[in-house]
């Protein structure tokens, strides 16, 4: 465990899982897409859920401790304005 700024950091999963690849005989410049590749299951059900599983009608965060600061547009999403567009409009 680590404190910056008076906050503890744990350590995570890939801490553990490089010794193991280490171990396993690995070459260790694959660790990082390997963390990667494990992921991608994550990821995808986050977006499958917020996408098409009937998701909460606001924005959930996933971690309990930020709090959303951005506009929210609605279920439908936001209407794309381009780049132009907006600098004409300050």
């Amino acid at each position: 465990m680590k404190k910056i700024k008076s906050s503890d950091i744990f350590p995570n999963v890939d801490l553990y899982s490089a010794s193991v690849y280490y171990m396993l005989g690995i070459p260790m410049d694959l660790n990082t897409p390997i963390f990667a590749v494990s992921r991608v299951s994550g990821w995808t059900a986050h977006i499958i859920e917020e996408k098409f599983a009937e998701a909460a009608p606001k924005p959930m965060l996933y971690r309990p401790k930020a709090v959303y600061v951005g506009k929210y547009c609605g279920p439908s999403g936001c209407e794309y304005v381009s780049i132009e567009k907006r600098l004409t409009q300050i």
